[in-house]
Order: structure tokens, then sequence, then C-alpha cells
């Protein structure tokens, strides 16, 4: 099902609160920023937080910089995330803005809660599908937040009894709410994610056939909720 994104982004801004203001980790609320496409602000106290968080990680770096295309690439404060006190192993490990790293974090937790009450196992494994790379979205003219290591796509799990859930094999048809175990546990996830303030965009099969294999997270200034 394909989705404007000038659509959804105009129903995201009319519902977002007014005075709202993101925590390290947390989705972008302000109203005010919505517009802006860029690398994102540096957190100082990066490692700090990260360390708080419980979060395993290494310093990398990506200088922002112009490229051709008028593409401005690179961010502040990327590290390479390494996992968290949920114990899940994400593969390859990611490189991520600071801001990413911390609401890993969270999305492991989230993981590991839903894991244990649908299928009473916990995750040990994690496929991404990429983060940095510089370039403009597939679908749009708009740069992407890949572009500044601030996304990340989410492709399988592994429970510790060793099945893997595929999110193309797994998640279901779009036309009807699921009742199995494991398409509820993808769809859980996905929407926990938005609603409860992980990232900013979340986007799935609902939003478009390119993320048919794939759960696509962000920390995007603006929010779209692909999870419906």
């Amino acid at each position: 099902m394909k989705r404007s994104l000038f659509a959804a982004l105009l129903l995201a801004f009319a519902t977002l609160p007014s005075g709202a203001f993101a925590q390290p980790g947390e989705a972008d609320l302000d109203p005010g920023n919505d517009a802006l496409v860029a690398p994102p602000e540096a957190l100082p106290d990066c490692h700090e937080r990260l360390e708080k968080a419980g979060v395993t990680f290494s310093a990398a770096s990506l200088p922002v910089k112009a490229r051709r295309g008028g593409i401005t690439c690179g961010a502040p404060d990327v590290v390479v995330y390494q996992g968290s006190r949920s114990e899940i192993r994400w593969s390859p490990a990611p490189i991520v803005t600071c801001t990413m790293a911390l609401s890993l974090a969270r999305l492991d937790a989230v993981i590991q809660e839903e894991a244990l009450r649908l299928f009473g196992k916990r995750v040990v494994r994690i496929e991404q599908g990429g983060t940095y790379v510089c370039r403009k979205m597939a679908r749009f003219r708009m740069v992407s937040e890949h572009s500044y290591a601030n996304a990340i796509d989410l492709r399988s799990l592994r429970l510790e009894n060793g099945r893997t859930l595929d999110i193309a094999k797994a998640f279901g048809a779009l036309t009807t709410e699921p009742t199995l175990p494991a398409p509820v546990f993808l769809r859980t996830i996905a929407r926990r994610s938005y609603d409860e303030g992980l990232f900013s965009v979340v986007l799935t099969r609902f939003f478009d056939e390119l993320h048919r294999e794939h759960f696509h997270f962000e920390q995007a200034r603006y929010r779209i909720d692909g999870t419906r």
C-alpha cells in the first residue's frame, strides 16, 4: 500500500503535541523544526549517557561533509552499537548516532519483553540491513536519514531456540490483524516503537512495498507512523 510522504507528513504534523521536546533517545516532538532535514545536533555528553543506559559501544567517526548533488552526509557523536543490558547482538554491529544508540537500547528492551510474552523465549540476534549510506530517499527527493547514520533497517530476529523471525515471511497479510504469535510480535514491536516515542519514524509494509522485507527506524525531526 503506497502512501504519499507529503500526506504522511501532513497527518503527522497535525497530531503533534505543541511545546513537546525530545530527550536524547526519544522521538523529536518539536513541531517547529519538522521542515529541517540535516545532520543531528551534537550531544556533548553522548558517551556518558550511553554508559548510564548500559550500552556497550565504541567510538566512531563520520565527519559531516557536503557531497555531490547537494547532499550533506555524516554526523557528530557517532558510535558502533555493540549491545545493551538486553543482551541482543545486532549483526553486523551498526554505526549510528548517539541518539539512535540510546533508542536501540530501548528497542532491545521492548523486543525482549514481547518475545518473552509471546514465545517464552529471548531474542539473541538481530540482522540489520544497513545504517549509514549517503543518499536521497528511494521514492522521494529528500535526503535520507541514513545519510546521517540516523536510521537503521531491521530484517530478522533470532530466538534463543534457533527460530528466525524474518520480516518478509512472518509479517502477515495487511488486510487482517493476525492472531499467530510471529506476526503479532513483529507488528507489536513496530507499533510500540512509534507509539512510545522510541523513534520519530517507523516504516513497515503498511507504508509501502519498499518496506516489505524490513522495518525502518529513524530519528528524523518530523514524525511518520508507517505501522498501520
